[in-house]
């Protein structure tokens, strides 16, 4: 005790290294500090930090006390999410893939044009931007026109169905189409008088990738080059004949077709014209129109008389072309028939179009000054040059009467 009387406080002893855990840092959860510890650099801590540990044991209890909750809303989820995926996004995707692909007409055949049907060969290729395999079921394929609303389908045509892989080529050959005559004359219209009237087509079928089946829509234009007039149409070789009975005028006729299509029209008729004067007519017999330049023989009638009678006015319709050594002749469609039959689609069409051509003068008059000298391929004046002919031209010299030889003529004498 002080002199004040007061305790005097005795200095702690210093604990004993003999101490039991004296040595030992603070305990891993007790209320120590553990960033106060002092490390020295290069150490690593075992021990990870308190707030960590304390939103780590948070998690787990909260995830162990409301797992049947997260189990259950997503349940709900994908209920609501897997027939969405499935019947919404999948067939968008493929309608959306089926929008973007590329449909090319490669060809086109249409044959035995009878007043209410056509034999159809029909050639497409489809290529889709995927790089997989697509398998189609069989449909309904029809070419409709767009301008009309309600029932619009010219024809249709059943598709087999077929995997679609890269270009792949869909169509029918070869099939016996009725059409609906009066839309079919529509679209035979735009076809000779527009230079790419599109083929408007559509159809409804499922599509397979993999497992996965969509229903999907088809609806197209494909677009194609048409016969717009037939541009660079011209009559070739024309010639009038006499020894025949049916008719005094051949030639060729080229018919330009700029499509990929084979056309049958049939017999066709057309009216030969120099302004409003009708010469003649011209007949195709069984004309088909192949893709390119091909020529058709023609035969026809040119009422010579008619001709001779209005040759004034005939002439003030030619213009220039006189001047140039040309005939402009008009052909105007007048019928196209198949088998006997009308076929009025195209008949319709021909009245509408009018063909212009020049013909040349000078190969008129030598083609037909060589028919008359050559008829069938002989020269009409063979006997005439043979000495030994009954009608040759020594016969004639002889037949003259020239007995003091002043017409100067050689005769050929018998021998005495």
């Amino acid at each position: 005790m002080s002199s004040a009387g007061s305790p005097v406080e005795k200095p702690a002893k210093a604990a004993s290294k003999h101490t039991l855990g004296s040595l030992r840092g603070p305990l891993a959860g007790s209320d120590a500090d553990i960033e106060s510890i002092e490390k020295t650099p290069g150490d690593v801590s075992l021990v990870e930090p308190k707030l960590k540990q304390k939103k780590t044991r948070r998690v787990k209890r909260h995830f162990a006390r409301f797992w049947c909750c997260y189990v259950f809303w997503s349940v709900i989820f994908l209920a609501i999410f897997l027939p969405i995926f499935f019947l919404v996004v999948i067939p968008a995707i493929a309608q959306l893939v089926l929008d973007n692909g590329t449909l090319l007409l490669v060809n086109a055949t249409i044959l035995e044009p009878r007043p209410d049907s056509i034999l159809l060969t029909l050639e497409a290729a489809l290529d889709l931007p995927i790089s997989l395999p697509v398998r189609i079921d069989p449909f309904l394929l029809s070419i409709y026109n767009q301008d009309v609303e309600g029932n619009n389908t010219i024809f249709s045509s059943e598709l087999a169905g077929t995997v679609i892989d890269g270009n792949t080529t869909l169509g029918v050959e070869s099939v016996h189409t009725p059409v609906d005559v009066k839309l079919w004359t529509d679209y035979v219209h735009k076809v000779v008088f527009t230079p790419h009237a599109p083929l408007p087509v559509k159809g409804e079928t499922n599509a397979y990738l993999g497992k996965l089946k969509s229903h999907v829509k088809l609806d197209k234009n494909i677009h194609q080059n048409t016969l717009n007039q037939f541009p660079g149409f011209s009559i070739e070789d024309p010639s009038l004949v006499f020894n025949e009975t049916d008719y005094n005028l051949v030639a060729k006729a080229t018919l330009p077709n700029l499509s990929v299509m084979t056309l049958q029209i049939g017999t066709t008729v057309l009216d030969l014209k120099a302004g409003n004067y009708t010469l003649g007519n011209a007949t195709i017999d069984d004309l088909i129109l192949y893709p390119g330049n091909h020529s058709s023989p023609v035969t026809g009638i040119l009422d010579l008389d008619y001709l001779v009678s209005n040759l004034h006015g005939i002439l003030e319709t030619q213009g220039d072309a006189l001047s140039r050594g040309f005939l402009r002749l008009d052909a105007v469609g007048r019928s196209a028939t198949y088998d006997g039959e009308l076929v009025p689609y195209y008949t319709e069409a021909l009245q509408q179009l009018t063909l212009t051509a020049e013909v040349a003068l000078a190969g008129l008059v030598l083609n037909t000054v060589e028919g008359v000298i050559r008829p069938n391929g002989t020269n009409i004046f063979h006997n005439l040059t043979d000495p030994n002919g009954p009608t040759s031209i020594h016969d004639i010299i002889n037949s003259i009467d020239d007995p003091d030889g002043s017409l100067g003529l050689n005769k050929t004498r018998p021998n005495s």
